[in-house]
């Protein structure tokens, strides 16, 4: 395996003015965008083959932006369910494809929508503080490996996206080893440059004759993994490197002794030159912004269209510094390689001013040969900016009249605007970049073909190409201002008078001015300074003192307070003595006003306020509605009804009579009259005569009606008794056995009538037939039902005697049709049980406990096929 080492030691060096040739400055910085403004901005990249900037800002929020388009996209919630990390580093592989890194153990990736968090058990060996697109072996390739190189504080490691897997950087690159386990960081990671800290290189620290602390800091060359040593200390150059850059001075160089290191601490930003590096405490070096807290340095390649082979003495390189007081670029380094260290110019962007830089990426257009690297995006404290490099200022400075006001003549150099007003300019070019000038300033973030110019001043564009030697200054375009009309206006913002009057409107005359009022908005017809206000509405006036400009008054609200007159409504067409009669008025309460009711002309005083009135004193009422406001003029409004007169008749008589006053039952009728004096009458029923039919109870109104109007109404509560309810179920019985069946009614009745004869509950009968019992109960209601008895002898024959004499006749008490769930049981005339049995398989031989009973009458119990059936009698034992 081979290794390049070059170790550097150096103490600081005065007098190294051989090497110190300040350069003059060859390029600037257009501010062409700012985005995400108002938000810190920690991390921003974009590598390789893809248009796509992807951003970390505080937080934890994370955007995308199209770098042609410049569409952000917000992120932020794909990455939700990891907030309780500190994102600290992103870098991102393509529009779909993005890497975020938190100081913890943890690579967390987001692919085409999807989420996965890669941890130690996939091979992470320690907490990841940065990550990036690796560059891999091959500088001249210019293209994605499909590999993420990030670094833990256990050395790096390659995330391959393809395969998914955690793999040691000498799987894959023939210039890593896996020997390195201490703490890494990925300084710089981009389509043309790699550089990271990691243990692969040799510790120098065995060769330090002085106090210095060597840094090992490993680089891809075209063909090879260089490695080199930066340096820090707790004076001047700093114990906290942030930054690291190798830049070379050939676009491909394989070759390190061109190169030169610089990286960036809280004390600012140094310079070594590793061609000079040996074993002893004194090297060429340089140091830069002392003091100055520098976060980031990269660079950027400009005019390479001169040379396909790169080698034109044109062509730019510049550092690009990020740092706590602004951004920093340097002179050109390309192409020095002479008298190498070089001590480079740094200029600050005055335009920015101090915002603090924490991060820088080169945007550089996929594919394009030669490469253009045609922006700087700055993430700063306060948003996202990309600058437009334009070098051609420099060397090739041209004059194109190309700029012209839109739908003017391309001739028309001056144009005289009214103030408050704006004039388009436009510029006509075949390039993609141009920046605004006015009175010799640049205008910050005008950088669009058209300008909208709303001030006076000298205007001019710069048309630039940050890839190629243009470089085009416009012709100049005048723009004069005619001042807006001076008047005055001086109303209250809100005016109130009372309805049916008019106000004045006035603003100040000139003969030199032009009116035009404007009422809800609308233009109205009126161009006099002064107009008659007889409408409520928004009222305001527009002057001018030049054509096609107006200027406008404020607004001004004209109220006309517009009473409603108080329209007295009753709720009764007439009133009877004793009545309360309510007037009311249509409109409801208004805190703006107060409502005063009268009786002739005598405030009552308790009805103030009040829109309704109850009250039983005849009279002339009426009603005033005044205003509490003062109107602008000191008047104060008011309404008031027409007068309500209010009488009372007398009361009407009415009472009801029911003419049968007998016991009445349900399906009976009654008669019901009105007693009344003179008017009509109308019953609760719809009825409307005196006398009226009805067989229902209830409580029975009429209404009696004056001519006058007035009414009176009387009840009666009609009382109808309820039949008595009754149902006797139909039954059986067997006439064989010469049997007599007692039908029994309900109880509690005063008569029952059985077959037309008067009787009492019960009723025998002897053979099957139907029978009509009719029942009255103590109110004299009746009714009636039918008993239907029909023939039906059951299927068990019981025999009623037996002789037990031994002599083999009839000596068994044999039952037919019982079923094996009957049960039998046999009593003597003194209750005592003789015989049971559960089943009858074997028939009663008329004995007791072994004994033979003697003859006579015995009596039985038997139920039959699970109690349905159950039978009674007397069994006789003959001998």
């Amino acid at each position: 395996m081979f290794f390049r080492y070059l170790i550097i030691t150096f103490f600081i060096v005065i007098g190294l003015s051989a090497y110190a040739q300040q350069q003059p400055q060859d390029v600037v910085f257009h501010l062409n965008t700012h985005l995400l403004s108002g938000k810190k901005i920690l991390k921003v990249k974009r590598d390789f083959n893809d248009y796509y900037v992807w951003v970390l800002a505080e937080n934890n929020q994370v955007y995308r932006i199209n770098s042609q388009t410049l569409v952000v996209d917000d992120y932020t919630a794909s990455f939700a369910a990891y907030n309780t990390f500190k994102f600290t580093d992103i870098a991102g592989h393509s529009a779909d494809t993005a890497i975020v890194v938190a100081n913890t153990p943890n690579l967390i990736e987001y692919q085409s929508g999807t989420i996965r968090l890669f941890s130690s058990s996939d091979g992470i060996p320690g907490n990841v503080n940065s990550v990036g697109e690796d560059l891999g072996f091959g500088l001249n390739n210019y293209t994605s490996k499909g590999k993420m190189i990030f670094a833990t504080d256990n050395g790096l490691r390659y995330l391959d996206l393809n395969t998914q897997q955690i793999q040691y950087l000498a799987d894959v690159s023939p210039y890593a080893s896996n020997s390195g386990v201490a703490a890494g960081k990925i300084y710089e990671a981009t389509y043309r440059t790699e550089t990271y800290k990691d243990s692969v290189a040799d510790d120098a620290s065995g060769w330090a004759t002085d106090t210095m602390r060597y840094l090992p800091v490993s680089f891809y060359a075209d063909d090879a993994l260089e490695v080199s040593y930066i340096f820090e200390d707790d004076n001047q150059f700093g114990s906290d490197v942030n930054t690291v850059v190798n830049v070379n001075n050939f676009v491909y160089s394989s070759n390190p002794t061109f190169a030169s290191f610089f990286w960036g601490t809280s004390k600012g930003m140094s310079q070594n030159y590793p061609a000079y590096s040996s074993n002893y405490a004194q090297s060429p070096h340089f140091h830069y912004l002392d003091g100055i807290k520098v976060n980031k340095i990269t660079n950027i390649y400009g005019l390479t269209g001169f040379d396909y082979s790169y080698s034109s003495p044109a062509i730019k390189q510049n550092l690009l510094v990020g740092t706590d007081q602004g951004f920093y670029f340097s002179s050109s380094t390309y192409n020095r390689n002479l008298g190498w260290p070089l001590k480079f110019s740094l200029f600050h962007d005055d335009e920015l001013g101090n915002v603090v830089i924490n991060d820088i990426n080169v945007n550089a257009e996929p594919n394009a040969k030669p490469i253009c690297e045609n922006g700087v995006w700055l993430a700063t404290n306060d948003g996202l900016y990309l600058l437009k490099p334009d070098y051609a200022a420099y060397f090739n400075n041209q004059q194109q009249s190309s700029i012209s006001f839109k739908n003017e003549s391309n001739t028309l150099a001056e144009v005289q605007i009214c103030s408050g007003t704006s004039i388009t300019a436009t510029a006509n070019n075949g390039y993609t970049n141009i920046q605004w000038y006015k009175d010799g300033s640049e205008l910050p973030a005008a950088s669009n073909d058209t300008l909208a110019i709303t001030q006076p001043g000298d205007y001019n564009a710069v048309i630039y190409d940050p890839c190629a030697d243009v470089h085009m200054e416009s012709n100049h375009l005048k723009v004069d201002m005619v001042s807006s009309p001076v008047f005055t206006f001086n109303y209250p913002d809100v005016m109130q008078y009372c309805d049916s009057t008019s106000k004045t409107l006035s603003a100040t005359y000139s003969p030199a001015y032009s009116y035009r009022w404007y009422w809800n908005g609308v233009i109205i017809g009126n161009i006099t300074p002064s107009i008659t206000v007889t409408q409520p509405g928004r009222y305001k006036v527009e002057v001018s003192a030049c054509n096609g400009n107006w200027v406008p008054s404020k607004e001004v609200q004209v109220i006309f307070n517009q009473i409603t007159v108080p329209v007295i409504s009753i709720d009764k067409p007439a009133y009877c003595m004793g009545d309360n009669a309510t007037l009311t008025i249509s409109a409801p309460a208004d805190p703006t006003n107060t409502i005063n009711w009268y009786r002739g002309n005598v405030l009552l005083p308790d009805n103030t306020n009040k829109t309704s009135l109850v009250t039983n004193i005849a009279g002339s009422y009426t009603v005033t509605v005044v205003s509490k406001t003062i109107n602008t003029d000191g008047t104060i409004c008011s309404q008031s009804s027409l007068a309500q007169v209010i009488s009372f008749s007398p009361v009407p008589q009415v009472s009801i009579q029911q003419t049968n006053n007998a016991t009445l039952c349900q399906g009976q009728t009654t008669e019901l009259k009105a007693i009344h004096t003179d008017g009509s009458v109308m019953w609760s029923t719809g009825e409307n005569t005196d006398q009226i039919q009805v067989a229902t109870a209830g409580i029975y109104k009429a209404t009696l009606t004056t001519p006058a109007g007035c009414t009176a109404d009387a009840s009666i509560n009609v009382a109808f008794f309820p039949n008595p309810v009754l149902s006797i179920n139909d039954t059986t019985m067997c006439t064989y056995k010469n049997q007599a069946l007692k039908l029994t009614a309900p109880s509690g009745f005063a008569q029952y009538t059985w077959n037309g004869q008067p009787g009492n509950q019960f009723y025998t009968i002897t053979n099957p037939q139907t029978v009509n019992l009719t029942v009255t109960d103590a109110n004299g209601c009746q009714a009636s039902t039918q008993i239907h008895v029909t023939e039906q002898c059951p299927n068990v024959e019981i025999p009623n005697a037996f002789t037990p004499n031994g002599d083999g006749i009839n000596d068994n008490w044999k039952i037919d049709g019982l079923n094996n769930t009957a049960t039998i049981n046999v009593f003597n005339r003194y209750g005592l049980q003789i015989y049971q049995s559960k089943g009858y398989a074997t028939p009663w031989n008329g004995t007791y406990n072994g004994t033979r009973l003697p003859g006579g009458v015995y009596y039985y119990v038997i139920k039959n096929n699970n109690g349905k059936q159950t039978f009674s009698g007397s069994v006789t034992i003959i001998y």
